[in-house]
């Protein structure tokens, strides 16, 4: 593990996103997701946080063994946990955890509704489910609607606790995208369905991230925020000014400056003997792949004491060489604190856009050799 190099996670800005998150969507209750690690934040400290500092009480996962580490670790408190995806509801050892654990599987296929149904165990359980409306990845079929119905009400089953579905598209327009409009659309058809077969729909949510911020899908119960809490928009950034998010990024990313020299241009540094593009001075970082500092962040631009640093040849394992060149050297001392990111939205989405990945890529990459620290 390192000692100098650190994820800082400042959950008190979570909080302010979440009351920002609020004044988006006020009259909505909230799925909140926490699936890999809470996005690479530390699932055991958000969900603790959330649940008694912020009064958050209803969570997302995505498979059975993260909603179970949450209730073993988390068992003094009150909340509420959903598998959304990897839900092995066929294995009898899993339905047993379901029905002991307080944890609720979300239906997607007609194998596990079946099976929810049939078993007399499940009588009373809540049921959750999710219906395919365009995404084509996970959910129940559209056109097995009126069998569903049906199958409900042979078990008299008279309402369901919540119906969802996911949109594919969200990072674009929500009000112009062909493929948005379509899955509202079919959504409401869903909706209609159930109703007309005399089945309550007790919650309903569509709305992801980026859905939340164009403001669409506030008319269900529920909207289950994931990225946006952490900090990061969702959108494209060609689609940005549809926006209106605000957030803060929850972590901030240091390391320090192991060593530091002067080079010439064309002067060969680190594997592969990678040449200098100018004149300038090398500053060696105590990050590198082993720690989830990527290899695909060659060539990214990392600001220090106002002065712009560049990525330059292999990212090593356990270090990686920043650039500055002649000209735009800051002052620089060995041993002293160099942030890859901090809480600026705005530095962090230019960081995700040269490096070619994803917010959500970035938070995960990082390895546990990373501490995370709590403020």
């Amino acid at each position: 593990m390192r000692f100098r190099s650190r994820h800082l996670i400042d959950l008190e800005v979570l909080g302010k996103n979440f009351k920002k998150l609020k004044t988006l969507c006020p009259n909505n209750k909230f799925i909140f997701m926490v699936k890999a690690d809470a996005y690479g934040h530390g699932v055991i400290p958000i969900v603790r946080h959330s649940v008694t500092e912020l009064g958050i009480t209803e969570f997302g996962c995505a498979s059975l063994g993260e909603a179970l580490l949450l209730r073993d670790e988390l068992f003094d408190l009150e909340f509420e946990l959903y598998v959304f995806s990897d839900v092995q509801l066929d294995l009898e050892e899993c339905a047993e955890i379901y029905l002991n654990r307080r944890i609720i599987p979300v239906i997607s296929n007609n194998e596990d509704l079946d099976n929810i149904l049939e078993n007399t165990a499940f009588k009373r359980f809540p049921i959750f489910l999710k219906f395919n409306t365009g995404m084509n990845r996970l959910g129940l079929d559209m056109l097995d609607v009126d069998s569903i119905t049906s199958k409900l009400k042979e078990k008299g089953r008279k309402s369901i606790h919540h119906l969802m579905t996911h949109f594919s598209s969200s990072s674009l327009s929500m009000k112009k995208n062909k493929k948005n409009i379509a899955q509202r659309e079919n959504f409401s058809k869903i909706k209609e369905a159930f109703t007309s077969a005399g089945i309550e729909i007790e919650n309903s949510s569509i709305s992801n991230s980026g859905a939340i911020e164009q403001k669409v899908g506030l008319e269900e119960t529920h909207v289950r925020p994931g990225l946006i809490l952490y900090g990061p928009s969702s959108l494209l950034p060609q689609y940005s000014y549809l926006g209106h998010w605000t957030g803060e990024i929850i972590s901030r990313l240091e390391t320090y400056i192991i060593r530091f020299f002067n080079v010439k241009k064309g002067q060969p540094i680190g594997y592969g003997a990678t040449p200098c593009p100018d004149d300038g001075v090398v500053a060696i970082i105590a990050l590198g792949y082993g720690d989830g500092f990527s290899t695909r962040y060659i060539g990214a631009r990392l600001k220090h004491k106002g002065k712009i640093g560049v990525v330059a040849g292999r990212v090593n394992m356990d270090m990686a060489q920043i650039f500055f060149k002649k000209g735009e050297v800051p002052d620089l001392e060995v041993g002293e604190l160099f942030t890859v990111w901090d809480n600026d939205l705005e530095g962090f989405q230019k960081f995700s856009i040269e490096t070619k990945t994803i917010p959500y890529e970035v938070f995960i990459h990082l390895t546990n050799r990373v501490p995370k620290i709590y403020c």
